[in-house]
């Protein structure tokens, strides 16, 4: 009873707004092969840690379990190799855009990305504002703007 009663507190608690602790969630490998997400460490199930994921605590563990595959799925997508560059099939002269009509349009996107990652998002929410960064800049010096 003592429990369900703590349970539902601290239920109740997570919906009223108050500010929550972080949790680790682990993606473990058991030794037979399996994977699978658990709040316990995996040493203590008979498994090796694959992934730790920081989690909010007051929500329920299917969402921390979604949480945990994106940053999985994330990591995995920034780990893999960069696609080959392509060749170019016309001179540089030829492709040299008019910087006057697309450095006001990047420094906009710019300041947009960057109100962006001032606001809480997740850790890949994150990343993909700081790789849209990074291409836009690169646009930039490609086009000697500024």
């Amino acid at each position: 009873m003592r429990a369900l009663t703590h349970a539902l507190g601290t239920g109740l608690m997570a919906l009223v707004a108050v500010p929550s602790e972080a949790a680790t969630l682990y993606l473990c490998k058991a030794y037979s092969g399996g994977s699978f997400w658990s709040t316990a460490a995996c040493s203590t199930q008979q498994a090796t840690i694959e992934r730790m994921v920081t989690v909010p605590d007051g929500m329920p563990f299917e969402q921390q379990v979604q949480l945990g595959n994106q940053a999985a799925a994330e990591g995995v997508r920034l780990a893999a190799p960069p696609p080959a560059a392509r060749p170019q099939a016309q001179p540089q002269s030829v492709q040299a855009p008019a910087p006057t009509d697309e450095c006001p349009l990047l420094d906009e996107r710019i300041r947009r990305l960057d109100s962006m990652a001032r606001q809480p998002q997740t850790g890949a929410t994150q990343d993909w504002i700081a790789e849209r960064r990074r291409e836009a800049r690169s646009r930039q010096f490609q086009l000697r703007c500024r």
